[in-house]
């Protein structure tokens, strides 16, 4: 039996964040991975879908080209575009193989792990024990329970980036980010494709005014978008019954409606480590689960399934399993998990970026003492030239609910739907972050003409009319 100070379950944005944080604080480290260390992200995630999604928008401006003086002819070659992704992949894998891991002083385990109690860890048919496990094993494609979907061949992003041929007619059964990015990229590409979302408008848990953008951007791209109807059965060909007794065919059927976590075969109950509905690993404000020594991070223990809440949950583990448990997080023991500043993106055209509170949360939470600043890209001098002017900023802010002053109102979420949305949500993540009053972006000078003025331009309502325009009170607007 070979021992460790840390051993950790997966190898995965969690587990790499996980264990490079053992390392940095000179502990040794196992790290078990039954496929390849990087992930789901690497190889069927965020860098083969943004690399799909980035051919994708090159093919739509190339053909967009005479709004800006030039004409083009676009033939699209699925199979180069497919082989660009396979490389990116390899190049990114890099960053986490076998001997760069090596020589960070991580031993790599392949095989599939499972807890046996007492901190011991059966690697297929070899044991190794540690003084801290973390699980870190990730999450996999939900597949509903949905009559006739096992005759069916369907996709999933496992599966989807396996293709050698276009698909002719794309049926795409989910609206969220997965969903819309994918569809997007693949009606730009050549496919016709159908979205189907059960709930009113696709990205749900966004602004209202972001859903409207994307699906005006999606019916844009060419995507059929059918909203507000379930999906009853499934059929060959394949072919989608609707709950109004329509019918959807296509020759793909891809399904993105969510993930659910992998924790299933680990000998959690063994070990003690409960989890809780949907499989997920119950842990405390500090990722500890249930059993003494054991942590978890990542998707198979948290609802924020992104790569950057993985590895920063992966860091914050590795720490507080061996921080003293007698001494303040500010003096090197165990340090809490804030939720309440982590930025999200999709990646469709325009992007989708968001953080902190909604509107209609921050309604909830705050009443009409939070106050919403709403700067549109039609007013924006670096829109108008880009042409792309149906985006928006939106910044949520209010006042301590104790010293109520305008002077100490601060951002308490931020939407902003652009060309670059991704990039600006930083301004609104680090003013959370650091809990900057807004009034520091709005004296913060801006480079002109820049995406980036909108923000400052949206802090600046809070301050009297700017522009003609005030922030108002928070609404209950989810809808």
């Amino acid at each position: 039996m070979t021992s460790y100070d840390l051993v950790v379950l997966g190898a995965g944005a969690a587990g790499l964040g996980a264990a490079a944080g053992a390392r940095a604080i000179g502990k040794s480290v196992a790290l078990v991975e039954m496929d390849k260390p990087g992930g789901e992200c690497t190889y069927t995630g965020c860098v083969p879908s943004k690399t799909l999604i980035e051919s994708a928008r090159r093919i739509r401006e190339a053909r967009n080209g005479a709004a800006y003086g030039f004409r083009s002819v676009v033939e699209v070659d699925f199979p180069a575009v497919m082989d660009r992704i396979r490389t990116v992949v390899s190049d990114v894998a890099q960053d986490e193989s076998p001997d760069r891991l090596r020589r960070q002083g991580i031993d790599l385990w392949p095989g599939r792990a499972r807890l046996l109690g007492g901190g011991e860890v059966r690697v297929g048919k070899s044991t190794v024990q540690a003084e801290r496990i973390i699980v870190a094993t990730g999450a996999q494609p939900k597949i509903p329970r949905l009559p006739g979907l096992d005759g069916v061949d369907y996709l999933t992003n496992k599966s989807l980036f396996e293709l050698a041929e276009l698909p002719p007619r794309l049926l795409v059964l989910g609206g969220g980010v997965t969903g819309c990015e994918l569809a997007q990229a693949f009606a730009r590409l050549g496919s016709a494709v159908t979205l189907i979302e059960s709930r009113s408008r696709v990205l749900a848990d966004e602004e209202p005014e972001a859903s409207a953008v994307i699906g005006r951007a999606l019916g844009s791209s060419g995507v059929q978008v059918v909203l507000g109807r379930t999906v009853s059965r499934i059929g060959a060909g394949p072919i989608v019954y609707l709950s109004d007794g329509s019918e959807l065919s296509g020759s793909h059927l891809l399904i993105v409606i969510g993930r659910t976590p992998q924790t299933s075969e680990l000998g959690l109950d063994t070990a003690g480590v409960e989890v809780g509905e949907a499989g997920i690993v119950k842990v405390d404000e500090h990722l500890s689960t249930t059993a003494e020594g054991i942590f978890a991070a990542g998707d198979c223990a948290s609802p924020m399934q992104l790569t950057h809440v993985g590895y920063e949950q992966g860091r914050l583990a590795a720490h507080n399993a061996f921080a003293p448990t007698n001494r303040p997080g500010l003096l090197g023991g165990r340090r809490e998990w804030d939720p309440s500043a982590i930025p999200r993106v999709t990646f469709t055209d325009p992007e989708v970026a968001q953080v902190g509170l909604t509107e209609a949360q921050a309604f909830a939470a705050y009443g009409e003492m939070a106050q919403v600043s709403y700067v549109s890209d039609a007013e924006s001098d670096r829109a108008r030239c880009a042409g792309r002017t149906e985006g928006f900023v939106k910044l949520i802010a209010a006042t301590p609910k104790v010293l109520r002053s305008k002077l100490l109102v601060k951002v308490v979420g931020m939407t902003a739907v652009g060309p670059v949305a991704g990039e600006l949500i930083t301004q609104g993540t680090l003013a959370m972050r650091a809990g900057l009053v807004v009034g520091r972006i709005a004296q913060s000078v801006h480079a002109y003409p820049t995406w980036s003025m909108s923000v400052r331009i949206a802090a600046a309502q809070f301050f009297g009319g700017y522009g003609g325009q005030s922030a108002r009170p928070a609404r209950d607007n989810d809808d």
